[in-house]
């Protein structure tokens, strides 16, 4: 029993977490929010990030779900809810520029 415990976990951790499909499809929603625009492409490289490049030629990275939440967040504080047309998380503060034209470096 002992030595099928470790084989049936991550089965069991696999059928609870959500699917890619499910997960692309929240960065989704938020991107059409956060670019204004429609998506022209979405993919997720090597190092984990989404990229999105919005139909008007804007772009931003995501890390994770919370960077969506928070991208959400500095949206409607700095960009007065019209979007980003560059979002880049780096590793101690967001880089972003409002579909305006301002441009914000916000530490982490």
């Amino acid at each position: 029993m002992k030595a099928i415990l470790p084989m049936l976990l991550p089965i069991f951790l696999a059928g609870c977490a959500k699917s890619v499909d499910e997960r692309a499809d929240e960065y989704i929603d938020l991107s059409f929010a956060l670019c204004g625009a429609k998506v022209k492409s979405y993919s997720q490289g090597e190092d984990g990030k989404i990229r999105v490049v919005c139909d008007n030629e804007s772009y931003f990275l995501v890390k994770d779900q919370q960077t969506l939440a928070y991208m959400n967040e500095l949206n409607g504080a700095y960009c007065y809810g019209k979007g980003f047309s560059v979002f880049n998380e780096r590793s101690n503060y967001y880089t972003f520029t409002c579909a305006d034209d301002k441009s914000f470096n916000i530490p982490k």
